[in-house]
């Protein structure tokens, strides 16, 4: 495949990418939130509990989705 063919082919997601993203950003702000004491005073508005309860909800469906597959 050739350099141009690559970069005009269409892009699929399939729903797991997706929900991988939304894991990772809500990590990487848990994270923020937590080492970055200027970001949580202005991210913060909700308790960092919640991003945990967001990661879990995420996460579930992503975990019995894989192992169905198999």
């Amino acid at each position: 495949m050739k350099l141009k063919e690559r970069w005009n082919r269409k892009i699929t997601m399939k729903i797991y990418h997706m929900r991988c993203m939304i894991i990772i950003t809500l990590l990487a702000t848990l994270l923020l939130i937590n080492i970055w004491p200027r970001f949580r005073y202005d991210a913060l508005s909700i308790p960092w509990y919640v991003y945990v309860i967001l990661i879990i909800i995420f996460s579930i469906p992503f975990f019995i989705n894989k192992r169905r597959k198999k």
